[in-house]
């Protein structure tokens, strides 16, 4: 079942229906879902790349840079 609302898009709409679908294949579980999504990923060859997270090194605001003085 399709929700609709003031501002349907259509895009939208089928992103949600497969959601639903792939959710529906998994038994509703999220757990499942996951694994099924890692082995695809596994099976595909493809190489997952990530890095380190970046620390912001810089004062937030004004008054970080004035307390640290």
């Amino acid at each position: 079942m399709l929700v609709e609302s003031l501002y349907a898009d259509p895009v939208v709409a089928e992103i949600h229906e497969a959601r639903r679908r792939l959710l529906e294949a998994s038994g509703g579980d999220i757990a499942e879902f996951r694994r099924r999504l890692r082995e695809r990923l596994n099976a595909s060859g493809r190489k997952i790349v990530s890095g380190p997270v970046k620390k912001k090194t810089e004062p937030l605001d004004a008054m970080d840079s004035r307390a640290k003085s």
